[in-house]
């Protein structure tokens, strides 16, 4: 079986030991990354990238240009975006631009451990779009107008 490579962006220090510790006991080899720059440059010398963990915050960039460029990069990477903001535009943003599961901080933690111990990034993927927030996780549906 090949390596399981997972790539944390996050700039916040607390946030990304903690996400490092989480995606690691999940069986998972983790590089980090504290601006989109340096996220592209690590995800460039991943061949088979599993699962990327990205915040929507960095200092020289946002989650959803990081998510639509990871997406290109690695179209079958399991693509996160974590952030504490919860609006419906910033999800259907996300979902539109190829991420797989919005986490809204700090909830859904064990859910996202429990997910990725079950079902792996591939699992999760092939469920998505899950938005796990306070409520807990659910499917993400598009509201007509």
């Amino acid at each position: 079986m090949s390596e399981k490579i997972a790539l944390i962006v996050e700039d916040t220090e607390a946030n990304r030991i903690f996400f490092e510790r989480l995606i690691t006991q999940a069986g998972f080899t983790v590089k980090s990354a504290t601006t989109g720059g340096e996220a592209l440059k690590i995800a460039n010398t991943i061949e088979h990238l599993a699962l990327a963990l990205i915040d929507m915050e960095m200092p020289d960039t946002n989650g959803l240009d990081l998510t639509l460029l990871m997406r290109q990069k690695h179209p079958n990477a399991c693509l996160i975006v974590a952030t504490m903001h919860d609006e419906y535009s910033l999800i259907e943003s996300s979902f539109a631009r190829g991420c797989d599961v919005f986490l809204v901080k700090p909830h859904g933690f064990m859910e996202l451990f429990k997910r990725l111990t079950t079902q792996g990034a591939a699992g999760i993927r092939k469920a998505g779009p899950i938005v796990i927030d306070q409520y807990g996780p659910h499917e993400f549906k598009i509201v007509s107008s």
